[in-house]
């Protein structure tokens, strides 16, 4: 179907599409293959599934991720060099120092050597690795210091640096390329979207009729609400400088604003009073310096208990039953609760991320409570008491900033968690075919790590290394686990060298390479995210518009407006609700917001920058015949778009007598419509 929608030649050219294809290929000839011979063999391709599932509409965040990992290979793989031209040296030179001594098994042979220094970087087998030699000579020291000095606290920070400088450049270029993009669309559609008659300038049935294919979802009120907020001039019609913001502000959604009347206002007098007292309570500062005195009474209760219990040499067990304080704390917990809902009210009180932690916190440890009434025990109340702390952070406005930057980044962190869950899954399909067939308890006799696989039931400790296996997905996917941490990984691979063949270890190698690239990148992304983060904060420190104004704004509404959105039979009824507005005020003020993302940041972050991009990208539309010009002025048949001459963009010479009377669909003729 692709092929047959994009023609041969421009399928070719999309890289994604020929390597699915190659794919696809190469599964169809292997499954032949097997049917043919009726006997399976190692089957490598199952690991290149994955493949089909990123190139998905659904994962275009981890596709963008993946970019960033391969750009980021080329300087990765310049300083890989100079770590291996570090270890074959380092290797020569300890093979023919400690080679002589018999009693040394790390460095008998050249390749025995080079194994023991590549898991010497990761420092899983230190100080194991030098004590031979340091039994011998106390000078032997200064090699292995010297190695770990030049590699594993120089090189492997290098390669970090590196890797945070290339991600910081290819987010900020990504940043600007996204920029101009969306520069080139408006100015396409909007020469779409002009007549001859009004070359410089969109009515609003023009645009309204491109959200019905840009956003099929919009309603009538939304799209005008969407028209008036980019049409600043107030105009009536939108202008091309205007139209630019056509991506900020579809993003926005539209509700009627509320007062700040509070939602007991029409209660009866005594009623009313109570709850207002309420709400003065809950919004007095000293009310939440109390609940955070008491969650730090809580924690030390906590501690207090946990210390006891462990100092009493008692086993613990899960029949731990609930005390009278923990009692009082969850009650003081669901009080607080109570007490902001009701002066504050359900979706004021929802709104907060705060709030809406609190309140699952509170319920849980209430069900915890409850449910002791019913079982003998409810031991789980007890390990959800210590998140209430985390609220602690709320105190101190960089951990603030913190929560917030995670908040904005889920998105590219669940991108960078696929990413790394597809790569174990591409390990975990190679191991399975590589080493399943193999029982590792009991295994590798005479070995260096013997002792790690042998089970026998007489023995006190055991440590169950023979459970390291690729028998199946999940548990090989445990193993990778393992192998990522690389404590003692050294351990799994040569078992499984001393059952399969040396070469095997270049199966957990290539593993330890590719993970160290991946989580390269990922840390990169997080030192960018919290380096951007404080650099936006000191960029915007002492502005009056703070972030919360670039994703809330207001529009008002007048009479006539009103009715010509709400122009329907069907929206009589909620004509009727604003017309005591409308008499008493005279508008209905609406209000859009949209949640703050890392564009916005990126937006305020750069905008001594971005008025240069979008010189130089309108500088070569103007130089390119096959772009149109940010300043159109005629255009040419339907089917296509010619830009005749560049023009000026010029301001109307009549002013409409109201803003509401542009807007009228019979003010643009049939043909100026049938045109469009």
């Amino acid at each position: 179907m692709q092929l047959r929608w994009l023609g041969f030649r421009t399928f070719l050219q999309h890289k994604r599409s020929v390597v699915k294809l190659v794919t696809w290929v190469v599964m169809i000839i292997e499954a032949v293959v097997v049917i043919v011979r009726n006997l399976t063999h190692f089957r490598v391709t199952r690991a290149l599934r994955p493949i089909f599932l990123v190139d998905s509409r659904y994962l275009g965040g981890v596709r963008r991720f993946l970019r960033q990992i391969l750009q980021s290979v080329p300087p990765i793989l310049e300083v890989l060099a100079v770590l291996f031209f570090i270890l074959i040296i380092f290797t020569t030179l300890g093979f023919y120092l400690f080679s002589p001594n018999q009693q040394n098994p790390y460095f008998s042979t050249f390749e025995q050597g080079f194994v023991s220094l590549y898991v010497l970087l990761t420092t899983a087998n230190f100080p194991d690795v030098m004590m031979p030699a340091y039994a011998v000579s106390r000078w032997s020291a200064a090699f292995f210091i010297t190695f770990l000095a030049i590699s594993l606290y120089f090189i492997m920070n290098l390669m970090l640096a590196v890797v945070f400088v290339v991600f910081s450049d290819i987010e900020k270029d990504k940043f600007r390329k996204l920029l101009v993009h969306k520069r080139k669309a408006c100015q396409f559609a909007f020469c779409l979207l002009v007549t001859r008659s009004q070359p410089t300038h969109i009515p609003f049935r023009h645009f309204e009729g491109l959200l019905k294919f840009f956003r099929p979802n919009t309603s009538h009120r939304d799209a005008y609400l969407m028209f008036k907020a980019l049409n600043r001039s107030e105009s009536g019609l939108l202008s091309l400088s205007e139209f630019y913001n056509i991506y900020e502000i579809c993003g926005f959604r539209w509700k009627t604003y509320q007062p700040p009347d509070p939602w007991f206002n029409e209660f009866p007098n005594p009623l009313r009073g109570c709850f207002y007292l309420i709400r003065r309570l809950v919004l007095w500062k000293w009310f939440d310096f109390f609940i955070y005195a008491v969650i730090i009474v809580n924690a030390l209760a906590l501690l207090v208990n946990t210390i006891i219990l462990s100092s009493s040499g008692k086993p613990v067990t899960y029949d731990l039953h609930v005390t009278w304080d923990q009692i009082f704390f969850v009650v003081v917990y669901a009080v607080e609760a109570i007490l902001k809902m009701s002066g504050l009210g359900l979706s004021c009180y929802f709104h907060s991320g705060w709030n809406v932690y609190d309140f699952i916190v509170t319920i849980l440890s209430v069900a915890g409570i409850i449910a002791e009434t019913f079982a003998s025990s409810f031991f789980y109340v007890v390990i959800l008491r210590p998140l209430r702390l985390l609220r602690l952070f709320r105190m101190r406005k960089r951990y603030r900033d913190v929560f917030q930057t995670l908040v904005i980044l889920t998105p590219r962190i669940m991108s960078a968690i696929v990413v790394i869950i597809i790569t174990y899954y591409f390990f975990a399909i190679i191991g399975m075919e590589l080493f399943s067939k193999y029982d590792m308890k009991n295994c590798c006799v005479n070995t260096t790590v013997e002792q790690f696989y042998k089970y026998d039931n007489t023995t006190v400790y055991v440590d169950y290394y023979f459970l390291n296996n690729f028998d199946n997905l999940f548990i090989a996917g445990v193993t990778l686990f393992e192998l990522t941490v690389v404590n003692n990984w050294f351990i799994i691979m040569e078992g499984y060298a001393a059952v399969t063949s040396e070469w095997s270890r270049l199966y957990f190698m290539l593993f330890y390479l590719v993970m160290m690239v991946v989580m390269s990148v990922v840390v990169a992304f997080i030192l960018e995210a919290f380096t951007f983060r404080m650099e936006y904060n000191q960029t915007v420190q002492g502005d009056k518009d703070r972030d919360e104004e670039n994703v809330r704004i207001s529009i008002e509404l007048t009479k006539e407006e009103m009715q010509f959105v709400y122009s329907s039979a069907a929206d009589i009824p909620v004509l009727q609700q604003y017309a005591n507005t409308l008499e008493t005020q005279g508008v209905v003020r609406y209000e859009g917001f949209r949640r703050r993302t890392r564009v916005i940041l990126q937006r305020r972050m750069y905008r001594d920058e971005i008025p240069g991009w979008l010189l130089e990208a309108d500088t070569q539309c103007q130089d390119s015949p096959g772009l149109p010009n940010p300043h159109p002025a005629t255009r040419g048949s339907v089917g296509s778009i010619r830009i005749s001459t560049p023009a000026r963009e010029e301001t109307l010479q009549q002013t409409p007598p109201s803003y509401f009377g542009t807007l009228n669909p019979n003010n643009s003729t049939d043909s100026e419509i049938n045109e469009t």
